[in-house]
C-alpha cells in the first residue's frame, strides 16, 4: 500500500476507536497497524487477515457514518453505511423490516421506513430527516430491551410435493476476502468449484428441482463478487450456496467451514440450520476435520436477498485437502453431501 492509502486506513482506525501503538498515524503499515486491521475485521464478521482488501475498505468507509450524520433516502447508487444499518436493525425490532442488516438503503428499506412513518402518524415521505430519527430514539428504550432476529425466508412452502416452485442456485468466484498469497492458487480454486456447482446443479435438476449458477455462459460470465451478488438477486432463488476453499498461511490448516450470515443485532436462522446440516454431511461422508460452522457478514451473505450460505470443504493452501479435493470421486462426495442436506431440508 502506498503511504497516503496507509495514512487513510490508519486515520478511520484511530477515529473507530483502534489502538495503532505510540507511532499513531505514519503511513507505515507496521505490526500494530496490521493488528488493529484484523480487530477490525473481526468486529466487523470478515475474514482476519490484516490485509485491506475490497470488502474491508467498504466496511471501513461504512463504519465512517452514524446515524443522524446525514439524510437517508432511496436513490441510485443507494446510500450505504452504518447508519443505514443502524436504521435497518431498529426498523427490524420494531417490525417493520425483516432482511438483513445490509447496511444499503434498498426499497424494502424504503419500504419499512415508510410504514413506520406512517405507524407514527407523520409525513410518509420515505425518507430518514430529523422529525422521523427523533420518533426512532424516543422508542430507543423499547429498541434496546429487545433482541432481534433475521427471519430469512423461503417464498414457498417448502415440501417434496412442491419443489418445483423451488430454485437454488450456486456461487462461485473471486472473494475479496482472501489473502493476496492465495492467488497462486485461483486457477485452481476456480476449476474445482466450478466443477461442484455445475455437479451440484445438474443433480438437484434431476431430482426436479430449478437451479441455476451464477457464473453461467448465457447470462453472467464474471467471477468478480459484485456482479455474482447482482445476478444472484435478480435469479428470484430461494436458497443461494457460494462455494470456496479455504486459504492459510499456516500449510497444516485444514477441514471443512460453513458460514452463514450473522449482523450486529441478529442472524439467519435458516441459513444457520441449512449450514450445519451441510456441515454435518461432508464431515460424516468424507471423514474431514469439522472446523465448524460460524456466523459471518461476507458480502455474499449480506449482500444477497435470498437464504445464503458459503461452504468451504477444505484448504486449497493445505497439500493433503488440496489432492483429495482435485480427485473427482472427492468432489463428487462433496457434492452428494450437499444435495443430500438441501432435500432433507427441503423435506423438513
Amino acid at each position: 500500500m502506498r503511504k497516503d492509502n496507509v495514512i487513510d486506513v490508519q486515520r478511520r482506525l484511530r477515529l473507530l476507536g483502534y489502538d495503532l501503538g505510540k507511532s499513531e498515524i505514519d503511513g507505515i503499515m507496521g505490526p500494530k497497524t496490521k493488528e488493529a486491521i484484523m480487530k477490525f475485521q473481526q468486529d466487523r464478521g470478515l475474514l482476519a487477515t490484516g490485509e485491506v482488501d475490497e470488502e474491508t475498505w467498504q466496511e471501513m468507509v461504512d463504519a465512517g457514518y452514524s446515524i443522524g450524520d446525514r439524510l437517508l433516502y432511496l436513490k441510485n447508487p443507494p446510500f450505504r453505511g452504518d447508519d443505514v444499518k443502524t436504521l435497518q436493525v431498529w426498523l427490524k425490532t420494531l417490525g417493520f423490516y425483516k432482511y438483513n442488516e445490509t447496511g444499503i438503503f434498498c426499497d424494502k428499506t424504503q419500504k419499512a421506513l415508510i410504514d413506520f412513518q406512517k405507524e407514527m402518524k407523520i409525513y410518509a415521505d420515505g425518507i430518514l430527516g430529523a422529525e422521523t430519527l427523533k420518533h426512532l430514539k424516543n422508542l430507543k428504550r423499547i429498541i434496546d430491551s429487545k433482541s432481534s432476529s433475521n427471519y430469512p425466508f423461503i417464498k414457498h412452502n417448502l415440501d417434496l410435493k412442491k419443489t418445483e416452485g423451488v430454485k437454488v442456485i450456486f456461487d462461485y468466484g473471486e472473494n475479496t476476502n482472501e489473502a493476496a498469497e492465495s492467488m497462486q492458487y485461483f486457477r485452481e480454486k476456480i476449476y474445482i468449484c466450478k466443477s461442484i456447482a455445475n455437479f451440484c446443479k445438474d443433480m438437484l435438476i434431476q431430482l426436479g428441482i430449478e437451479s441455476d449458477i451464477t457464473v453461467n455462459e448465457n447470462d453472467n460470465l464474471s467471477l468478480f463478487l459484485s456482479d455474482r451478488i447482482k445476478f444472484a438477486n435478480k435469479s428470484n432463488a430461494d436458497i443461494l450456496i457460494s462455494l470456496n476453499l479455504g486459504f492459510s498461511i499456516d500449510p497444516d490448516a485444514n477441514g471443512s467451514s460453513c458460514y452463514y450470515f450473522k449482523g450486529s443485532k441478529s442472524y439467519s436462522i435458516t441459513g444457520k440450520l441449512i449450514s450445519n446440516m451441510i456441515q454435518d454431511k461432508l464431515v460424516s461422508n468424507l471423514d474431514i476435520l469439522d472446523c465448524r460452522v460460524h456466523g459471518a457478514s461476507y458480502a455474499i451473505l449480506k449482500e444477497t436477498v435470498m437464504t445464503a450460505v458459503l461452504v468451504e470443504p477444505g484448504f486449497i493452501s493445505n497439500l493433503n485437502d488440496r489432492e483429495n479435493i482435485k480427485k473427482t470421486e472427492f468432489q463428487m462426495g462433496i457434492v452428494n453431501s450437499i444435495i443430500e442436506a438441501v432435500t432433507e431440508f427441503l423435506r423438513e
